[in-house]
Protein backbone atom coordinates (compact mmCIF):
# COMPACT_ATOMS: atom_id res chain seq x y z
CA UNK A 1 0.00 0.00 0.00
CA UNK A 2 1.57 3.32 -0.94
CA UNK A 3 1.77 5.83 1.64
CA UNK A 4 0.83 9.34 0.52
CA UNK A 5 2.61 12.43 2.19
CA UNK A 6 1.08 14.27 4.69
CA UNK A 7 -0.26 17.96 4.38
CA UNK A 8 3.19 20.03 5.22
CA UNK A 9 5.77 16.80 4.99
CA UNK A 10 8.53 18.15 2.37
CA UNK A 11 8.02 21.52 4.24
CA UNK A 12 8.98 19.85 7.61
CA UNK A 13 11.69 17.84 5.98
CA UNK A 14 13.19 21.20 4.89
CA UNK A 15 13.02 22.71 7.77
CA UNK A 16 14.64 19.42 9.29
CA UNK A 17 17.76 20.23 7.31
CA UNK A 18 20.69 22.15 8.31
CA UNK A 19 20.22 26.05 7.58
CA UNK A 20 23.32 26.55 4.77
CA UNK A 21 25.46 29.45 5.22
CA UNK A 22 25.44 32.29 3.18
CA UNK A 23 27.19 35.94 2.43
CA UNK A 24 25.28 39.36 2.54
CA UNK A 25 26.69 41.22 -0.27
CA UNK A 26 26.17 45.30 -0.69
CA UNK A 27 27.54 47.87 -2.57
CA UNK A 28 27.75 51.86 -2.08
CA UNK A 29 28.92 54.62 -4.04
CA UNK A 30 30.96 57.63 -2.28
CA UNK A 31 27.94 59.44 -1.76
CA UNK A 32 27.15 56.96 0.59
CA UNK A 33 24.08 55.60 -1.54
CA UNK A 34 23.26 52.00 -1.78
CA UNK A 35 23.63 51.07 -5.14
CA UNK A 36 23.80 47.25 -5.13
CA UNK A 37 21.71 44.54 -2.37
CA UNK A 38 21.87 40.83 -2.87
CA UNK A 39 19.37 38.15 -1.97
CA UNK A 40 22.08 37.15 0.81
CA UNK A 41 21.32 40.81 2.05
CA UNK A 42 17.57 40.97 1.94
CA UNK A 43 17.91 37.81 4.60
CA UNK A 44 20.31 39.51 6.90
CA UNK A 45 18.23 42.68 7.42
CA UNK A 46 14.84 42.49 5.59
CA UNK A 47 14.80 44.93 3.32
CA UNK A 48 13.97 43.63 -0.74
CA UNK A 49 16.25 45.76 -3.07
CA UNK A 50 14.20 48.64 -3.86
CA UNK A 51 14.07 49.15 0.14
CA UNK A 52 17.44 49.49 -0.39
CA UNK A 53 18.99 50.60 -3.30
CA UNK A 54 19.03 54.22 -3.71
CA UNK A 55 18.90 54.89 -0.38
CA UNK A 56 21.61 55.87 1.93
CA UNK A 57 23.24 53.54 3.83
CA UNK A 58 23.37 55.36 7.00
CA UNK A 59 19.97 54.55 7.61
CA UNK A 60 20.79 50.59 7.68
CA UNK A 61 23.07 51.59 10.89
CA UNK A 62 21.85 51.30 14.14
CA UNK A 63 23.80 53.96 15.94
CA UNK A 64 26.28 56.57 15.70
CA UNK A 65 29.37 53.99 16.23
CA UNK A 66 28.61 52.09 13.31
CA UNK A 67 28.26 55.57 11.27
CA UNK A 68 31.87 56.27 12.91
CA UNK A 69 32.90 52.88 11.73
CA UNK A 70 31.63 53.79 8.15
CA UNK A 71 33.06 56.85 8.24
CA UNK A 72 36.53 55.34 8.86
CA UNK A 73 35.85 52.22 6.38
CA UNK A 74 35.42 55.33 4.09
CA UNK A 75 39.04 56.60 4.12
CA UNK A 76 40.74 52.91 3.39
CA UNK A 77 41.04 50.53 0.78
CA UNK A 78 39.61 47.32 2.87
CA UNK A 79 38.67 47.49 6.51
CA UNK A 80 37.18 44.99 8.70
CA UNK A 81 35.29 45.54 11.91
CA UNK A 82 31.71 44.72 13.78
CA UNK A 83 29.08 47.18 13.53
CA UNK A 84 25.62 47.65 14.84
CA UNK A 85 23.30 47.02 11.95
CA UNK A 86 19.50 47.99 12.51
CA UNK A 87 17.31 45.16 10.50
CA UNK A 88 14.26 46.14 8.70
CA UNK A 89 11.70 45.12 11.78
CA UNK A 90 13.96 47.71 14.48
CA UNK A 91 15.67 45.06 15.62
CA UNK A 92 19.89 45.42 16.58
CA UNK A 93 22.53 43.11 14.64
CA UNK A 94 26.18 43.30 15.27
CA UNK A 95 27.83 42.07 12.45
CA UNK A 96 31.55 41.74 11.15
CA UNK A 97 31.60 43.30 7.96
CA UNK A 98 34.91 43.37 5.47
CA UNK A 99 34.86 46.34 2.66
CA UNK A 100 36.76 46.78 0.14
CA UNK A 101 37.03 50.13 -1.73
CA UNK A 102 36.54 48.95 -5.92
CA UNK A 103 37.73 51.75 -8.56
CA UNK A 104 35.57 51.95 -11.54
CA UNK A 105 37.53 53.53 -14.13
CA UNK A 106 38.80 57.58 -13.40
CA UNK A 107 38.40 58.94 -9.87
CA UNK A 108 35.32 57.34 -9.04
CA UNK A 109 35.19 54.30 -6.53
CA UNK A 110 32.47 52.49 -4.82
CA UNK A 111 32.41 49.75 -1.86
CA UNK A 112 31.89 46.39 -1.74
CA UNK A 113 30.45 45.26 1.45
CA UNK A 114 31.04 41.38 2.51
CA UNK A 115 29.52 39.83 5.82
CA UNK A 116 29.47 35.99 6.35
CA UNK A 117 26.22 34.30 7.84
CA UNK A 118 26.95 31.30 9.88
CA UNK A 119 24.71 28.81 8.95
CA UNK A 120 23.86 25.08 11.03
CA UNK A 121 26.89 22.88 11.35
CA UNK A 122 26.36 20.02 8.43
CA UNK A 123 29.22 18.27 9.58
CA UNK A 124 30.11 16.27 13.31
CA UNK A 125 31.60 18.80 15.80
CA UNK A 126 34.13 15.49 16.73
CA UNK A 127 37.19 17.06 14.53
CA UNK A 128 35.74 14.82 11.42
CA UNK A 129 36.18 18.06 9.19
CA UNK A 130 39.98 18.42 10.28
CA UNK A 131 40.42 14.96 9.17
CA UNK A 132 38.91 15.16 6.31
CA UNK A 133 41.52 18.25 5.08
CA UNK A 134 44.44 15.79 6.86
CA UNK A 135 43.32 12.91 4.75
CA UNK A 136 42.44 14.49 1.42
CA UNK A 137 44.88 17.25 1.08
CA UNK A 138 46.98 17.84 -2.38
CA UNK A 139 49.78 18.49 -0.21
CA UNK A 140 52.22 15.99 1.59
CA UNK A 141 51.25 16.01 5.19
CA UNK A 142 53.03 13.80 8.15
CA UNK A 143 53.38 13.91 11.91
CA UNK A 144 56.46 12.94 13.44
CA UNK A 145 56.49 12.78 17.10
CA UNK A 146 59.62 14.24 19.53
CA UNK A 147 61.55 10.78 18.51
CA UNK A 148 61.37 11.66 14.78
CA UNK A 149 59.30 8.86 14.31
CA UNK A 150 56.05 9.24 12.08
CA UNK A 151 52.36 9.39 13.88
CA UNK A 152 50.17 10.00 10.77
CA UNK A 153 50.45 10.54 6.75
CA UNK A 154 48.29 11.88 4.56
CA UNK A 155 47.10 10.16 1.37
CA UNK A 156 49.34 12.87 -0.23
CA UNK A 157 52.69 11.01 1.79
CA UNK A 158 51.79 7.93 0.87
CA UNK A 159 51.80 8.53 -2.68
CA UNK A 160 54.69 10.35 -2.80
CA UNK A 161 56.82 7.58 -0.86
CA UNK A 162 54.50 4.50 -2.26
CA UNK A 163 53.58 2.92 1.82
CA UNK A 164 50.22 2.90 3.35
CA UNK A 165 50.56 4.85 6.41
CA UNK A 166 50.20 1.57 8.54
CA UNK A 167 53.66 1.03 7.09
CA UNK A 168 55.24 4.09 8.04
CA UNK A 169 54.06 4.33 11.46
CA UNK A 170 56.82 4.19 14.00
CA UNK A 171 59.91 4.48 11.43
CA UNK A 172 62.01 8.04 11.01
CA UNK A 173 61.83 9.58 7.73
CA UNK A 174 65.76 8.22 7.24
CA UNK A 175 63.93 4.86 7.44
CA UNK A 176 61.17 5.73 5.18
CA UNK A 177 63.66 7.39 2.52
CA UNK A 178 66.85 6.60 3.05
CA UNK A 179 69.84 9.06 1.22
CA UNK A 180 71.39 12.53 2.45
CA UNK A 181 68.37 14.95 1.91
CA UNK A 182 66.26 13.34 4.90
CA UNK A 183 69.01 13.39 7.24
CA UNK A 184 69.13 17.03 6.20
CA UNK A 185 65.34 17.21 6.72
CA UNK A 186 65.50 15.50 10.12
CA UNK A 187 67.98 17.66 11.20
CA UNK A 188 65.46 20.53 10.57
CA UNK A 189 62.92 19.20 12.46
CA UNK A 190 64.86 18.67 15.35
CA UNK A 191 65.83 22.25 15.33
CA UNK A 192 61.47 22.92 14.79
CA UNK A 193 60.85 20.44 17.82
CA UNK A 194 63.90 22.43 20.23
CA UNK A 195 63.23 25.88 18.84
CA UNK A 196 59.29 26.00 18.59
CA UNK A 197 59.82 27.68 15.24
CA UNK A 198 58.63 26.65 11.36
CA UNK A 199 61.91 25.45 9.20
CA UNK A 200 62.18 25.33 5.91
CA UNK A 201 64.25 22.55 3.85
CA UNK A 202 65.92 23.68 0.46
CA UNK A 203 66.65 20.15 -0.64
CA UNK A 204 63.81 18.60 -1.71
CA UNK A 205 62.11 15.41 -0.04
CA UNK A 206 61.71 12.04 -2.20
CA UNK A 207 61.05 8.87 -2.22
CA UNK A 208 64.41 6.46 -3.48
CA UNK A 209 64.53 6.47 -7.39
CA UNK A 210 62.85 9.96 -8.28
CA UNK A 211 64.65 13.04 -9.78
CA UNK A 212 64.96 15.88 -7.73
CA UNK A 213 63.11 17.60 -10.44
CA UNK A 214 60.27 15.59 -9.46
CA UNK A 215 60.93 15.83 -5.94
CA UNK A 216 59.11 18.48 -3.23
CA UNK A 217 59.51 21.43 -1.47
CA UNK A 218 59.57 20.94 2.43
CA UNK A 219 58.22 23.09 5.59
CA UNK A 220 58.69 21.57 9.39
CA UNK A 221 56.29 22.94 11.43
CA UNK A 222 56.10 22.70 15.51
CA UNK A 223 52.71 21.78 17.13
CA UNK A 224 52.39 22.54 19.93
CA UNK A 225 49.91 21.41 23.30
CA UNK A 226 47.67 24.50 24.50
CA UNK A 227 50.49 25.00 27.28
CA UNK A 228 52.61 25.84 24.48
CA UNK A 229 55.22 22.69 24.92
CA UNK A 230 56.18 21.90 21.72
CA UNK A 231 54.79 17.92 21.17
CA UNK A 232 55.44 16.89 17.84
CA UNK A 233 56.31 18.51 14.28
CA UNK A 234 54.17 18.52 10.80
CA UNK A 235 56.00 17.99 7.80
CA UNK A 236 54.06 19.46 4.73
CA UNK A 237 55.60 19.73 1.34
CA UNK A 238 54.22 20.63 -2.48
CA UNK A 239 55.19 19.19 -5.64
CA UNK A 240 58.05 21.61 -7.39
CA UNK A 241 58.56 20.77 -10.80
CA UNK A 242 56.31 23.81 -12.06
CA UNK A 243 58.31 26.11 -10.00
CA UNK A 244 61.30 24.64 -10.81
CA UNK A 245 60.48 25.16 -14.30
CA UNK A 246 59.46 28.77 -13.96
CA UNK A 247 62.45 29.41 -12.16
CA UNK A 248 64.41 28.34 -14.55
CA UNK A 249 62.68 30.25 -16.85
CA UNK A 250 63.60 33.73 -14.91
CA UNK A 251 67.08 32.56 -14.40
CA UNK A 252 67.63 32.28 -18.45
CA UNK A 253 65.65 35.47 -19.10
CA UNK A 254 67.68 37.38 -16.14
CA UNK A 255 71.23 35.99 -17.82
CA UNK A 256 70.27 36.74 -21.14
CA UNK A 257 69.76 40.57 -20.40
CA UNK A 258 72.97 41.00 -18.31
CA UNK A 259 74.81 39.04 -21.01
CA UNK A 260 73.27 39.81 -24.69
CA UNK A 261 74.03 42.88 -26.02
CA UNK A 262 77.42 44.25 -23.84
CA UNK A 263 78.82 46.06 -26.73
CA UNK A 264 77.43 47.32 -30.23
CA UNK A 265 79.29 44.96 -32.01
CA UNK A 266 76.82 42.60 -33.74
CA UNK A 267 79.56 39.60 -34.39
CA UNK A 268 80.21 39.68 -30.16
CA UNK A 269 75.98 39.80 -29.34
CA UNK A 270 75.65 36.86 -31.54
CA UNK A 271 78.10 35.10 -30.00
CA UNK A 272 76.32 35.97 -26.42
CA UNK A 273 73.32 34.74 -27.73
CA UNK A 274 74.68 31.28 -28.83
CA UNK A 275 76.61 30.92 -25.38
CA UNK A 276 73.27 31.63 -23.61
CA UNK A 277 71.15 29.22 -25.18
CA UNK A 278 73.06 26.26 -24.99
CA UNK A 279 72.97 23.94 -22.80
CA UNK A 280 69.99 25.41 -21.24
CA UNK A 281 67.62 25.83 -24.20
CA UNK A 282 69.33 23.42 -26.66
CA UNK A 283 72.09 21.50 -27.39
CA UNK A 284 73.87 23.10 -30.47
CA UNK A 285 73.15 26.80 -31.49
CA UNK A 286 74.25 28.89 -34.69
CA UNK A 287 73.48 32.29 -35.49
CA UNK A 288 73.26 33.02 -39.13
CA UNK A 289 73.83 36.92 -40.55
CA UNK A 290 72.61 38.17 -43.90
CA UNK A 291 74.97 40.96 -45.15
CA UNK A 292 75.26 43.30 -41.94
CA UNK A 293 75.32 47.09 -42.77
CA UNK A 294 78.03 49.03 -42.21
CA UNK A 295 77.82 52.15 -39.60
CA UNK A 296 74.95 54.29 -40.55
CA UNK A 297 74.75 52.28 -43.80
CA UNK A 298 71.20 50.87 -45.12
CA UNK A 299 69.87 47.68 -43.59
CA UNK A 300 70.01 44.62 -46.29
CA UNK A 301 67.05 44.22 -48.06
CA UNK A 302 64.57 41.19 -46.73
CA UNK A 303 64.84 37.70 -48.09
CA UNK A 304 62.83 36.33 -50.42
CA UNK A 305 61.53 33.28 -51.47
CA UNK A 306 64.89 31.43 -53.08
CA UNK A 307 68.31 29.82 -52.35
CA UNK A 308 70.24 32.10 -49.00
CA UNK A 309 73.94 32.04 -48.43
CA UNK A 310 74.39 33.79 -45.35
CA UNK A 311 77.55 34.12 -42.82
CA UNK A 312 78.05 31.73 -39.91
CA UNK A 313 78.25 34.57 -37.39
CA UNK A 314 78.36 31.84 -34.02
CA UNK A 315 78.18 28.91 -33.17
CA UNK A 316 78.07 26.77 -29.56
CA UNK A 317 77.40 23.49 -28.82
CA UNK A 318 77.28 21.04 -25.97
CA UNK A 319 80.99 20.31 -25.12
CA UNK A 320 81.99 16.54 -26.04
CA UNK A 321 79.11 16.12 -27.95
CA UNK A 322 80.00 14.54 -31.39
CA UNK A 323 76.39 14.79 -32.43
CA UNK A 324 77.33 18.12 -34.42
CA UNK A 325 79.27 18.52 -37.43
CA UNK A 326 82.47 20.79 -37.17
CA UNK A 327 80.86 24.10 -37.58
CA UNK A 328 82.74 27.37 -37.09
CA UNK A 329 82.24 30.65 -37.27
CA UNK A 330 83.04 33.24 -40.52
CA UNK A 331 81.89 30.37 -43.19
CA UNK A 332 79.27 30.91 -45.32
CA UNK A 333 75.84 29.47 -44.51
CA UNK A 334 74.03 28.23 -47.79
CA UNK A 335 70.47 26.93 -47.82
CA UNK A 336 68.19 25.83 -50.43
CA UNK A 337 65.30 27.72 -51.01
CA UNK A 338 62.46 25.20 -49.62
CA UNK A 339 64.77 24.90 -46.53
CA UNK A 340 63.05 25.81 -42.93
CA UNK A 341 65.67 28.65 -42.52
CA UNK A 342 65.13 30.13 -46.16
CA UNK A 343 61.27 29.97 -45.47
CA UNK A 344 61.33 31.52 -42.27
CA UNK A 345 62.89 34.61 -43.07
CA UNK A 346 61.09 34.67 -46.60
CA UNK A 347 58.00 34.77 -44.47
CA UNK A 348 59.48 37.36 -41.95
CA UNK A 349 58.39 34.87 -38.63
CA UNK A 350 59.97 32.42 -36.25
CA UNK A 351 58.79 28.92 -36.70
CA UNK A 352 59.31 25.66 -34.43
CA UNK A 353 60.14 21.84 -36.36
CA UNK A 354 60.44 18.60 -34.51
CA UNK A 355 63.34 16.51 -36.19
CA UNK A 356 60.82 14.25 -37.59
CA UNK A 357 58.28 17.29 -39.06
CA UNK A 358 58.27 17.15 -43.00
CA UNK A 359 59.72 20.15 -43.64
CA UNK A 360 63.00 18.83 -41.86
CA UNK A 361 62.85 15.76 -43.76
CA UNK A 362 62.15 17.04 -47.28
CA UNK A 363 65.57 19.81 -46.52
CA UNK A 364 67.68 16.36 -45.33
CA UNK A 365 66.92 14.92 -48.60
CA UNK A 366 67.63 17.91 -50.69
CA UNK A 367 70.92 19.04 -48.85
CA UNK A 368 73.29 16.37 -47.62
CA UNK A 369 74.67 19.40 -44.94
CA UNK A 370 71.27 19.35 -43.08
CA UNK A 371 71.17 15.22 -42.33
CA UNK A 372 72.57 15.50 -39.45
CA UNK A 373 69.71 17.64 -37.86
CA UNK A 374 67.76 14.63 -38.27
CA UNK A 375 70.02 12.62 -36.40
CA UNK A 376 70.54 15.13 -33.06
Amino acid sequence: MERRPTPGGEQAQADALPRPAYTATATVDEQGTVTGWSEGARRLLGYLPEEAVGHSAARLLAEDAGEQAWREAAGRARWSGTVALRHRDGSRLERRLLVHRRMLGGPAAEWLVVSAVAGEPRTPADGGLGEWVFRQSPCILAVFDADLRLMRANAGMERALLLTEDQMRGLRLTDLAPHPVSDQTEAKMRLALESGEVQQVEAYLRPTGVSAEHGWSTSLAPLKDPDGRVRAVCLAAHHTLQEHLARQRMLLLHDAGIRIGTTEDVKRTAQELADVAVPRLADFAAVDLLETPQHGGQAPPAAGAGPLTMNRTAVRSVPGDSTFPPFTAGQPSRYPALSPVAQCLAQGHGAVYEASDAAIARWAASDPQAAWIREA
